[in-house]
């Protein structure tokens, strides 16, 4: 199982240090932890530990806290847009050999299946963190327009060719 919170936040100068970036004092801190405000005076006063989860849940409320959630947020959207722009590529070589697989006239009994191939647009471009640079390129390849068909080895060239003929003399 994968934790999120630092192995470092515990103890009392934590403690103090949350509460102090907060703003509370030991009344404001006891009601948003749902202790009596005499508990969080005798942990102020380290006559008894502070339990870790409070001072957890202080650091999730401080801007340490909100700052880790933060990150961990636009390094999944980052990881999540340069995914689509894969696999948007991708569609994209697929069907630009679709393309050229239909300029040899290769008949097939699934050909009719291709006829509409969706056009997959660019969406708008991300609004996050754009004041940082994206760890990889944001800017994928443009889609082709009106692609070329692909390139074919000399010899299925003339293979193509000769079914051409054969094609040409059937209908003679």
């Amino acid at each position: 199982m994968f934790f999120h919170a630092p192995q470092s936040v515990y103890g009392i100068d934590c403690f103090r240090m949350f509460m102090d970036e907060i703003g509370g004092d030991a009344v404001t801190v006891s009601r948003y932890l749902g202790v009596h405000e005499n508990t969080v005076r005798r942990w102020l006063r380290e006559a008894t530990p502070v339990p870790r989860e409070a001072v957890l849940a202080l650091f999730w409320e401080s801007k340490w806290g909100r700052s880790h959630i933060f990150t961990d947020q636009v390094n999944e959207i980052r990881l999540l847009y340069r995914q689509v722009c894969i696999l948007q590529d991708q569609y994209q070589k697929a069907k630009d050999i679709v393309t050229g697989l239909r300029a040899m006239h290769a008949g097939s009994a699934n050909e009719p299946l291709f006829e509409e191939l969706p056009d997959l647009v660019r969406w708008q471009e991300p609004t996050f963190g754009t004041e940082a640079a994206l760890p990889l390129s944001a800017d994928p390849s443009p889609p082709l327009q009106d692609a070329q068909p692909a390139p074919v080895s000399t010899r299925a060239a003339q293979a193509m060719q000769a079914l051409d003929r054969a094609r040409a003399a059937a209908h003679r």
